[in-house]
């Protein structure tokens, strides 16, 4: 068969990877190509079939080597059609997609529609993907966030001064949690438990009493500012760090500075987790293509890896809840 592989929405570490062994496990039997851009190559035509070899020297850094887009092929009628018409003069059979709740959304149409068998593979560092217990590239976002927290937190207690940290994440406040609880954070703001500005600036105040310093660490998506949104209707975010460190600092008196790491915790080397769970995902979508279960999205669910229907992820985003929403309120709740 001829199968593609394309790379959708914000890269994260570990594509490469995914990519790499898919590849490798594929050409054994198969024509295998790489859709450049996401789902944008099929509107411009940038395919191009591929061997494991090409991709060997990228496989273990970080970003898409095939780049990505937020192409929304299904953006308007127009748009589907050219893509329906490229689709069937490309010849692929098969797509694999890897990326987050658009671009597999956007895999779910194309498999709907009858365009091509699609399987999926959830990545971001997000880890917002329903469905799914952890997804490419969140474990590495997660450790760069924390290097660059407990850095900056050596200047802060240096200075006597209170710190926040604005981390990325979009509607979930994964990446915020998980820094915060390794870092032992003074306070941690996410969306999923919104509070009033003012608790945070009490809470600073008061761990600023106990020890002369305070760590704050925001995700953020704990505010929209509005503005333009791309191709799937999302807003872009940050700054909210920076506000409210203003606040805290209006508030309390104390001196307090704000970092925001941003794009610097998705473009590092991917860590060894993220390594074996890129390839344990990529080998299931192998099996997967092999015996012909289509429309389906690759999961790890309590350390193994299924697939289910990639209808499953639709609309739904996978939000700091349960056990995790109440480790969080033993530490943070007000």
């Amino acid at each position: 068969m001829r199968i593609g592989i394309l790379t959708g929405g914000g890269d994260a570490p570990g594509l490469n990877i995914a990519v790499y062994t898919l590849t490798k496990l594929l050409e054994r039997r198969h024509e295998v190509y790489v859709v450049f851009h996401g789902w944008r190559g099929i509107l411009d035509r940038e395919v191009r079939r591929i061997s494991s070899k090409d991709l060997l020297d990228f496989a273990f850094t970080g970003g898409t080597f095939i780049r990505t887009s937020r192409t929304n092929p299904f953006k308007d009628e127009t748009r589907a059609e050219v893509f329906a018409k490229n689709l069937k003069e490309l010849g692929l059979d098969v797509i694999v997609a890897i990326g987050g709740d658009d671009t597999l959304g956007a895999a779910a149409q194309t498999q709907a529609r009858g365009l091509a068998n699609v399987v999926g593979v959830p990545k971001t560092i997000d880890n917002d993907v329903y469905g799914t217990d952890y997804t490419i590239g969140f474990d590495t976002a997660v450790n760069e966030a924390i290097k660059v927290t407990e850095s900056f937190k050596t200047t802060l207690i240096s200075h006597e001064r209170v710190g926040v940290v604005e981390v990325m994440g979009r509607e979930a406040g994964w990446i915020a949690l998980f820094a915060g609880l390794a870092t032992m954070a003074d306070f941690v703001a996410i969306p999923e438990k919104p509070v009033d500005w003012n608790v945070i600036a009490n809470r600073t105040k008061e761990a600023y009493r106990d020890k002369r310093w305070a760590l704050v660490i925001v995700s953020e998506g704990v505010k929209e500012y509005g503005g333009p949104k791309d191709e799937f209707g999302h807003s872009r975010l940050g700054g909210v760090g920076n506000e409210l460190a203003q606040y805290i600092e209006k508030i309390t008196g104390i001196e307090t500075r704000a970092i925001i790491p941003g794009h610097i915790i998705r473009g590092a080397s991917p860590t060894a987790f993220d390594r074996v769970l890129a390839i344990r995902f990529a080998t299931e979508a192998y099996a997967a293509i092999e015996e012909g279960d289509y429309g389906k999205m690759v999961a790890y669910r309590g350390g193994d890896i299924v697939r289910i229907p990639i209808t499953e992820v639709l609309g739904r985003n996978r939000l700091v809840s349960g056990y995790w929403l109440r480790l969080y309120e033993i530490y943070w709740g007000v």
